[in-house]
C-alpha cells in the first residue's frame, strides 16, 4: 500500500499519528472485502485481530446458551470491532456478519496491542470509544426496563438516522436499513408484531413511511419529539 493511499488517514482514532505511523499501519494490516450476509468471525473463536470499517455494514450477534441469537450492535463506515478484550486472552465475545458488501481492514491483535502501548494518546482514544460503547449499552438497557414499547421503537430509529440517514430534498431523510422489521424487534427485545404496529402508526401521522428497500422520514424533528414526552 502506498504512501498516498493510506486509508487509515480518514479514521478519527489516527489522525494524529504521523505520516510514518499511518504508513506502519498499512504495512501490517490487510484490506479484505465480505459479501452481505459472509462471517467475519465467530463468537468464542480465538481473538487474532482488530478490525475498522472502510465501507459497509456489519451487525455483531451473541448467541446465548439456549442458542438464541441476539443482534447487540450494526456498524459502520469507520467503526472499530471487536472493541472489547485488548490486552487478555480472550476469544471474540460475538460474531460479526456482513450486513451488506463490507470492506474492512484488519489488524492483527498483537501488532495493534503493542502500537497502543507505544502511542498513549491512541490508547486513550480506543479506551474513551470502550466507554462510549459500553455506557450506549447502559443507556439501552435502562430505557428497554423503563420505556414502552412504541418509544423504545422511536430510540432506534433516531439512532439509526443519525448514523446512516441520508438527507434528500425538502429534509426527507432516507434510511436504507438492511435488516428486517423482526431483526430490529430482536436488537429492542420486542415482537415484530409491536415493531410493525409502530411503524404503522408512524406512516399514519405523516412523520414516515417504508418499504423493504427503504425508510423516508419527513419529519425527524417530530420523531426525535417523541424521545421528549
Amino acid at each position: 500500500m502506498s504512501q498516498t493511499s493510506t486509508p487509515y488517514i480518514h479514521f478519527p482514532l489516527f489522525q494524529n499519528l504521523t505520516e510514518d505511523e499511518l504508513i506502519h499501519l498499512s504495512e501490517i494490516s490487510m484490506e479484505r472485502s465480505y459479501n452481505q450476509g459472509k462471517i467475519l468471525f465467530h463468537q468464542d473463536e480465538s481473538r487474532t485481530n482488530v478490525y475498522f470499517i472502510l465501507s459497509g455494514l456489519v451487525k455483531m450477534i451473541k448467541i446465548n446458551r439456549n442458542g438464541h441469537e441476539q443482534i447487540l450492535h450494526v456498524l459502520h463506515t469507520n467503526d472499530m470491532f471487536p472493541y472489547v478484550g485488548f490486552f487478555e486472552n480472550v476469544p471474540y465475545p460475538s460474531s460479526a456478519i456482513a450486513l451488506t458488501n463490507v470492506h474492512v481492514l484488519s489488524i492483527p491483535i498483537k501488532e495493534f496491542e503493542l502500537l497502543l502501548i507505544q502511542k498513549p494518546g491512541l490508547l486513550i482514544k480506543v479506551i474513551r470509544i470502550i466507554e462510549k460503547n459500553y455506557q450506549e449499552t447502559q443507556d439501552r438497557l435502562l430505557y428497554r426496563q423503563t420505556q414502552d414499547v412504541f418509544h423504545q421503537v422511536v430510540l432506534i430509529l433516531v439512532h439509526f438516522v443519525c448514523d446512516l440517514g441520508i438527507r434528500q430534498k425538502e429534509d426527507t431523510i432516507q434510511l436504507h436499513l438492511p435488516i428486517t422489521n423482526s431483526e430490529l424487534a430482536n436488537m429492542i427485545g420486542v415482537s415484530r408484531e409491536s415493531v410493525n404496529r409502530v411503524f404503522n402508526q408512524l406512516k399514519k401521522t405523516g412523520i414516515m413511511t417504508y418499504n423493504r428497500k427503504e425508510i423516508l422520514i419527513y419529519d425527524f424533528w417530530q420523531l426525535k419529539q417523541y424521545l421528549q414526552d
